[in-house]
């Protein structure tokens, strides 16, 4: 964002929260009211301060929370209470939820795009013509297009771009099933993808570190666009719309507690009104529902083709089983842990108990998110413990036709593991890294990442400037360091960053929540 756009978007916050401090406000300004309770999809992060100023100059008092698509139905299904709920498309939750939403209202939408650096859109032709998937797939197949993208199973714009693969492929835009995916084309679209996300955010900051990794990036036109005002110019990315059509996030209001229709109606109000519709909205880059407001100048107008979301669950989750089973790249998935003394007891138990979640061997698990989470077919794990030694790693392939053996050997070395002696943690982490880099020699088309676990201080082996010293260039895979008991913060977020990964927080939720959202970024 331009730092013209910068001092709007400061002026917009500054004039919603004035409205909220009138006195004619004030009497109802939500002040000792029952809040009213949103969980939110995790992108709209951003647009959190303009949200609550306009529900404050309604009465309402806002308070958001935030979550993934599927995991924002999955909390509501086992029971979580919110009064609403605004995921970026409400396709999904409707088909998903339960309770089915007493009331839905559309705020604001974004495009999903394809974002291309200009010279290699020029390069492929992409700035005179739109290409259709199919292009775009033989492109990526071709090695002519290198992407990022989130994960299918864990976040909206992975999920909305292979469905719209899928039925641009299929020559479909409704009633997609698993039979109709052109599956060898859309392989072919996924082997491009050298950048995996939990999220459009994480994703959108990881490309501004290191825009040199990939030529393009799938996600919102909002999160690109905002991208781009922290970007080179040479590294800015041209909105792609594929001509053959995307699945737009809509951001449906959606009421799930009738006691709470008087504020719900308040917010909606006040959402879709002009001055809300016309600045907050510009200023993020999002497309207003309120037909009123101007667009940004920064969107493009132009008619797109619109896709159908799949209208079944039953499709929805055959299709998002093959992608992870099937279709996207093949991954070898590193674990990095702990086994020292300060370890043992509450610790060690949850550590299993998470390492065993992710077998997939638990066949009464009913959410999609832990179908997806667990490990596939063509995986491979490792596991690296250590205390003041670093075990040998133990490999464990989940090759077709041998997944019971896999997940029954997985469930053995867990159960196996026992905690004593010192701290190792950078001598387990050069190991790990040495190991990820002769797999991806071996299959370069490989995803390798690495989780590491600790509770302490390094305390024997490498330090941290040892670590350092040795990886003067970039690091074969990420590392994603979980935050736990005593471990030293700093370090895990400087490994993040020297690694191109991020940390999970592992003191406040459960280790077997981090680690099923940790699978989203490998």
């Amino acid at each position: 964002m331009r730092l013209g756009r910068w001092w709007l978007f400061a002026a917009v916050l500054l004039a919603l929260a004035a409205c909220g401090k009138q006195p004619a406000a004030s009497a109802d300004n939500g002040a000792g009211a029952t809040p009213f309770t949103v969980l939110a999809g995790s992108e709209l992060k951003d647009l959190e301060a303009p949200l609550i100023a306009a529900a404050r100059a309604a009465g309402v008092d806002l308070q958001l929370s935030y979550a993934g698509t599927l995991d924002i139905v999955e909390r509501i299904n086992a029971g979580e209470h919110f009064d609403a709920i605004l995921p970026p498309n409400g396709a999904y939750p409707a088909l998903a939820l339960q309770t089915k939403p007493l009331a839905r209202d559309k705020l604001f939408y974004s495009r999903i795009a394809l974002g291309v650096k200009a010279a290699k859109a020029a390069e492929l032709g992409w700035d005179r013509q739109a290409p259709g998937w199919a292009e775009i797939a033989q492109a990526a197949g071709d090695g002519r297009l290198r992407y990022g993208m989130t994960n299918a199973t864990s976040s909206n714009t992975g999920m909305s771009a292979l469905f719209a693969v899928a039925s641009a492929l299929a020559g479909k835009t409704e009633d997609l099933s698993e039979k109709d995916v052109d599956e060898a084309s859309l392989k072919a679209f996924l082997s491009g993808q050298q950048l995996t996300a939990g999220s459009s955010g994480w994703l959108a900051e990881a490309y501004i570190k290191n825009p040199a990794a990939i030529d393009a990036m799938v996600n919102y036109e909002a999160v690109i666009l905002r991208a781009n005002a922290r970007l080179a110019p040479a590294d800015r990315l041209v909105l792609v719309y594929p001509r053959d059509g995307m699945i737009s996030a809509d951001y449906p209001l959606m009421l799930l507690n009738e006691a709470q229709r008087a504020p719900y109606n308040q917010l909606v109000a006040a959402l879709k009104a002009l001055p809300f519709q016309r600045d907050a909205l510009a200023a993020a880059f999002l497309r207003p529902a309120n037909p009123e407001a101007p667009l940004a100048s920064t969107l493009p107008a132009s008619a797109v083709a619109e896709l159908a979301f799949p209208n079944r669950l039953e499709v929805i989750d055959a299709v998002l089983a093959a992608y992870q089973a099937k279709w996207r790249k093949p991954a070898t998935s590193i674990f990095v842990l702990d086994l020292s003394g300060s370890m043992q007891g509450q610790r060690l138990q949850a550590m299993r108990s998470a390492l065993k979640q992710l077998t997939g061997a638990d066949t009464t698990a009913t959410t999609a998110s832990a179908r997806y989470s667990a490990f596939q077919s063509r995986e491979r794990v490792v596991l690296i413990t250590f205390a003041s030694e670093v075990a040998p790693p133990v490999w464990v392939r989940f090759d077709a036709g041998q997944i019971d053996s896999a997940r029954a050997s997985l469930l053995r070395q867990a159960d196996a593991m026992s905690a004593d002696g010192g701290t190792a943690i950078y001598s387990a982490l050069s190991e790990a890294e040495a190991l990820a880099a002769q797999e991806m020699k071996r299959e370069p088309e490989r995803q390798v990442s690495v989780v590491l676990l600790t509770d302490g201080e390094n305390n024997a082996g490498l330090k941290l400037a040892d670590f350092r010293a040795s990886h003067t260039g970039p690091l074969p895979a990420r590392i994603f360091p979980i935050l736990f008991g005593e471990g030293n913060v700093a370090e895990m977020q400087q490994i993040a960053q020297l690694s191109g990964g991020r940390e999970f927080d592992g003191r406040k939720l459960q280790l077997s929540q981090v680690f099923k959202e940790i699978r989203g970024y490998q």
